[in-house]
C-alpha cells in the first residue's frame, strides 16, 4: 500500500488582527471568564475569523454563562443594523477566556459547544486563551466529520 501525504488536507484558521486584538483585550481587561462570538468566513480549507463581539453574559471566577437574554438582545440588536444578518449568519465562532487556567476545555465548554453545534451546518469553531496569550482553536466541521 502506498501512503501519500496530502499538504492540502489540513485546514488554516487565520485571525485577523482587529478581532485577535479585540479578544486579547477581552481576557486582559476581565479579572472573570469571559466569553465573545465571531464571525468566519470558509474559502477553500481555510478559515478566516473576520471579527469578534461582546454581549451580556453572567462571568464568574470559573465559569461564563450565555443567558438566552442575552443572546437573544444581542442578536436582535445587531439584526437590526445594515448588514446585521449576513453578520448573524456567520457567527460561527465562541470564544471565551479561562483568565490564568488553562485552555484544555472544562466538561462545561464541552456540553456548551454541543449546543451550538445543534444550529450548525458547516462548521463551528470553539477558542479557549488565557492571560499568558495561550489560545486553543478547536474546529468542527460537520460537513467532513473532523
Amino acid at each position: 500500500m502506498n501512503v501519500k501525504l496530502m499538504k492540502n488536507f489540513a485546514p488554516k484558521i487565520f485571525i485577523d488582527i482587529k478581532a485577535l486584538n479585540k479578544m486579547k483585550e477581552y481576557i486582559r481587561q476581565s479579572s472573570l471568564e469571559i466569553g465573545w462570538l465571531g464571525t468566519c468566513e470558509k474559502r477553500d480549507n481555510n478559515y478566516f475569523i473576520t471579527d469578534v463581539f461582546l454581549f451580556k453574559q453572567e462571568v464568574h471566577a470559573t465559569t461564563t454563562e450565555i443567558t438566552t437574554e442575552g443572546l437573544n438582545e444581542f442578536a436582535m440588536d445587531l439584526i437590526s443594523k445594515e448588514g446585521g444578518l449576513d453578520i448573524w449568519n456567520n457567527m460561527k465562532v465562541w470564544g471565551h477566556s479561562h483568565v490564568n487556567m488553562s485552555t484544555s476545555p472544562s466538561t462545561q465548554d464541552d456540553k456548551q459547544v454541543d449546543v451550538f453545534a445543534e444550529n450548525a451546518e458547516d462548521f463551528f469553531i470553539r477558542i479557549i486563551a488565557n492571560k499568558q496569550n495561550d489560545f486553543r482553536i478547536d474546529l468542527y466541521d460537520f460537513i467532513s466529520g473532523v
